[in-house]
């Protein structure tokens, strides 16, 4: 640390909680105040550090940091600012470890003196709530902004990026529960098995990129195709599973067929924008019998679609 500068009163107007208010008393009690110079990467505080002292930056800056390694920078404080008034406030340590980004002049103000500060100026006492208000709201900001982020990466975890519907994960968090819901209702569930037909020469002959964009399409086919409460669920590869809440074996078999018809309808196109033709599906119906859990059910749809395939692919077999 090199020598301390000196501070005068007319450093006082740069600062935010100073701004028109009356400087002459308050100079009085601050001018006794420790002046400190820190050099570059000088730590000020360390997080969890018991801290009765409010620093006013009146030349450089300070950076905050809330890891450890000094990798994390919350903020960056500058000429004008102030930090460490709320462990002066409420007595607890520092939230955060605070460096110096460079050559930095600091006033120190004991809370002592602080308290005295906040009794002779009410105008400081107005500008420093109005400070405090601003980085709470910042704060919050911050924090909702946080929390919006988890939830996207949340969401991103239960489904596929690629074609935006929930994948095998949600399903076997949600599936246990939607059948025990349709039991204590005793109303009927359906599950829908559907795999695209031939997907791997498809693949082989157009691409992977042209068979990203077909699972695309055929996936928001299907989530356009159903009811507001049916999901659509990406199982794996190229295939996908359709739960039908409410809904009997009679009007699951009308469901797949719906699905399977409309699938005949998507256009796909190769890198040339020539149409593809020929995407079909086959699906696999169950529907839910009393006490059956998930795992069993997802089997008994597994092996009808397993049918459909043996017996020609492009139609809708449901389990016996």
């Amino acid at each position: 640390m090199t020598s301390p500068k000196r501070f005068s009163r007319e450093h006082l107007n740069q600062f935010q909680v100073f701004r028109n208010v009356l400087i002459d008393p308050i100079w009085e009690l601050l001018r006794q105040c420790e002046v400190r110079n820190l050099s570059e990467g000088e730590v000020l505080l360390e997080k969890e550090q018991s801290n009765r002292t409010m620093f006013l930056v009146s030349g450089g800056s300070l950076k905050v940091y809330l890891d450890d390694e000094h990798q994390r920078e919350a903020a960056e404080l500058g000429q004008g600012q102030t930090v460490g008034e709320l462990s002066v406030i409420d007595g607890s340590a520092a939230s955060a470890h605070v460096v110096s980004a460079g050559e930095t002049l600091l006033l120190c103000v004991d809370e002592k003196t602080f308290w005295r500060v906040t009794h002779a100026s009410h105008g400081f006492c107005t500008n420093l709530l109005g400070l405090l208000s601003l980085r709470m709201r910042s704060s919050n900001i911050s924090l909702q902004e946080s929390e919006n982020l988890q939830g996207k990466f949340e969401q991103q975890a239960l489904t596929y990026g690629l074609t935006g519907v929930y994948n095998r994960r949600w399903l076997d968090q949600m599936l246990p529960r939607l059948l025990q819901r349709s039991e204590q209702d005793e109303l009927p569930f359906c599950v829908l098995m559907i795999d695209i037909d031939k997907f791997k020469n498809f693949n082989d002959n157009y691409g992977h990129a042209i068979g990203d964009n077909a699972l695309c399409i055929v996936a928001g086919t299907l989530a356009k195709k159903v009811r507001p409460i049916d999901l659509i669920v990406r199982y794996g590869g190229e295939e996908f599973c359709a739960l039908l809440p409410e809904t009997d074996l009679q009007s699951g078999i009308g469901a797949g067929e719906r699905l399977r018809k409309a699938i005949h309808q998507v256009q796909i196109c190769d890198g040339s924008g020539k149409p593809i033709p020929g995407i079909s599906i086959s699906a696999g119906l169950a529907e839910r019998r009393a006490g059956e859990n998930a795992e069993d059910m997802l089997k008994r749809a597994d092996l009808a679609l397993y049918l459909a395939k043996t017996q020609g692919r492009d139609r809708v077999v449901a389990s016996a």
